[in-house]
């Protein structure tokens, strides 16, 4: 009976391991990352720390961005506006990032962005803009929407966060209008050797396309363990308890 027991167990995390599995793979298949549907983040929490309220967004490690280096996104919505949080090691203690969101190539003519960090675009550490046309360099919105952080400690330690309307209606300053289904891309770059920033070697202009798809997900992140586990566990070890039982009585007939 042992080995019975043994079976229906295994078979039990086969089972949960599929499960999880085809989850995962059902989102990675459709984009590079995933906004899940969240809670919302208050204004007072895009602070530049990345805490408890990132724990329902999607997050994704390894993530390549311009002109070098690896970072962990962070992603989700809640219908209204988009998070974004981001963390990797500069070379400097002056960087700047910026986000475009929209097209892929570079500094597209009328794409949104976000820069933070800049020395002069963005002393306060966050401004709204957008890539004029034909000059491909950004341009800041008159109407400054959504919120932005970022902080940088003694050992390079670079944390970006942002909350950005998914639709503001800002045509002038070229907002995104993005809506739950949707599959959107966001690039990445960032700076420290100049123009804003300072003490480092990353130049952003050569840097190469860091874009990634992104599928603004009406789902929240899945969840392991979650109600399918339960109720897969549910199946698979009430049969081999009772089985067992079963065994047992006969065993002590005979």
């Amino acid at each position: 009976m042992k080995k019975q027991t043994i079976l229906f167990f295994s078979l039990t995390i086969v089972l949960l391991a599929a499960t999880w599995a085809s989850i995962s793979l059902a989102s990675a298949q459709q984009a590079d990352c995933d906004a899940f549907y969240g809670t919302p983040i208050p204004d007072d929490q895009i602070d530049g720390v990345i805490g408890s309220e990132w724990n329902d967004a999607g997050t994704f490690a390894n993530v390549s961005i311009s002109p070098w280096g690896i970072a962990r996104l962070w992603s989700k919505q809640d219908g209204t506006y988009l998070y974004v949080g981001l963390r990797f090691v500069a070379d400097s203690e002056n960087p700047w990032v910026a986000f475009q969101l929209g097209p892929s190539f570079c500094m597209s003519t009328a794409a949104d962005g976000a820069v933070f960090g800049d020395d002069t675009l963005s002393p306060n550490g966050y401004v709204d803009i957008h890539f004029t046309e034909g000059a491909m360099i950004p341009a800041t919105d008159a109407v400054q929407d959504g919120k932005g952080a970022i902080s940088v400690n003694a050992s390079k330690f670079v944390i970006v966060e942002m909350k950005k309307p998914l639709s503001s209606g800002d045509a002038e300053g070229k907002d995104i209008d993005w809506e739950q289904g949707q599959i959107c891309t966001l690039s990445i770059f960032w700076d420290s050797n100049g123009g804003g920033s300072s003490g480092g070697n990353a130049n952003h202009i050569g840097g190469g396309s860091t874009s990634r798809t992104m599928l603004i997900n009406a789902n929240p992140v899945p969840e392991f363990p979650s109600l399918v586990f339960v109720l897969s566990l549910m199946v698979f070890t009430v049969p081999a308890i009772v089985l067992r039982k079963r065994w047992g009585k006969r065993q002590s007939r005979s």
